[in-house]
């Protein structure tokens, strides 16, 4: 019981860590350039950053649609619902210091308190996670191909090629466990010798990893998947092509789709740090360093997505919060299919 606890503090203060010192670097980033002139050209933006709001939407939407090819008949879940589920899952992990696991927690969570086995709602998040993962890793070597481009060859773009060659074999190891090794059996187990109260029965836990397999073995709804996660990747560059045409800079979908790119991967090797706070504005200024803008053009695109940020996630993190109040939802233990 102890060891459960140790490892709940952890979990906690980690993600709360990170973000402070991601929240500090942020902010001396944006001390040590211009304020004034990144105010006033986040400013400049104005009432046009409303335009973010319906690419940011068909972006989750298609995110959404590929999330709901995991969704194997006769068990449907609407797509209104996962979209509304996937605003959440973005808002918990962008808000809150959750290491990018909470959203996925709580959309689980919702997805059973809404009569859908847990078993088909934990297997099916995380292979949509583990689909999202490859396909920004060729999103990822797009963006290094793009930023070869601009930079030519450097030792830096060469780092980046090994970073990408090294997580490739892992990410199919990854699957390849998920496959064969029966993690959450595995889990359980673990589970069980610190607490006897583990959250999961052997049967519930052999039912996640039968769905697993049985997920990876249709090529069709992985591939569904799959095209619906570069699209809403490629709405993530829209966005960015907006904010760029906002501040009067050069809107190339070049640009657009180098800054998409490489912003994720580096949000994603930043996990840990909620909203990749100091992250993200330290990568648009090597980035934008390479494209030929300032440094305070980068912290100023930065700060109108941060806008369009928290503009978002803040009332759907308080509709949520609202809502689960309202339900009163109490622990979930359903039967598994």
């Amino acid at each position: 019981m102890e060891g459960v606890r140790g490892m709940r503090a952890w979990a906690r203060f980690l993600p709360m860590g990170a973000g402070l010192l991601g929240l500090a670097a942020a902010a001396f980033l944006f001390a040590r350039h211009d304020p004034a002139r990144i105010l006033r050209l986040v400013a400049f933006a104005g009432f046009g950053m409303l335009w973010l709001v319906p690419v940011r939407l068909a972006a989750i939407t298609a995110s959404a649609e590929g999330w709901r090819a995991l969704f194997l008949k006769p068990t449907t879940v609407s797509l209104a619902l996962l979209t509304w589920l996937a605003f959440v899952r973005n808002a918990i992990n962008t808000l809150l210091p959750v290491a990018h696991v909470g959203g996925e927690v709580a959309a689980v969570r919702s997805l059973m308190g809404r009569g859908v086995p847990a078993s088909i709602a934990i297997a099916g998040i995380v292979v949509e996670i583990t689909v999202s993962l490859f396909a920004q890793m060729g999103f990822t070597l797009l963006g290094i191909g793009l930023l070869l481009s601009y930079v030519g060859t450097a030792p830096l773009i060469q780092r980046l090629w090994w970073g990408l060659a090294l997580a490739v074999p892992v990410g199919l190891v990854f699957v390849l466990l998920q496959c064969r090794s029966r993690p959450f059996t595995r889990l359980h187990r673990a589970l069980s010798r610190l607490s006897s109260a583990s959250g999961m029965t052997a049967s519930h836990a052999q039912a996640v990893d039968d769905r697993l397999v049985a997920l990876y073995g249709r090529f069709g709804a992985l591939m569904r998947c799959t095209f619906w996660q570069v699209v809403s990747l490629l709405g993530g560059a829209c966005e960015f092509w907006v904010i760029l045409w906002l501040l009067h800079e050069s809107a190339s979908p070049r640009l657009a789709l180098l800054l998409e790119s490489l912003t994720q991967a580096l949000q994603s090797a930043a996990f840990m740090v909620p909203g990749a706070l100091g992250v993200q504005e330290g990568g648009l200024i090597l980035i934008g360093a390479a494209a030929g803008f300032s440094a305070d053009t980068a912290l100023a695109i930065s700060a109108v997505r941060r806008v369009r940020q928290i503009g978002l996630s803040l009332p759907v993190l308080w509709v949520w919060l609202h809502g689960e109040r309202k339900r009163r939802l109490a622990p979930v233990d359903p039967s598994f299919r």
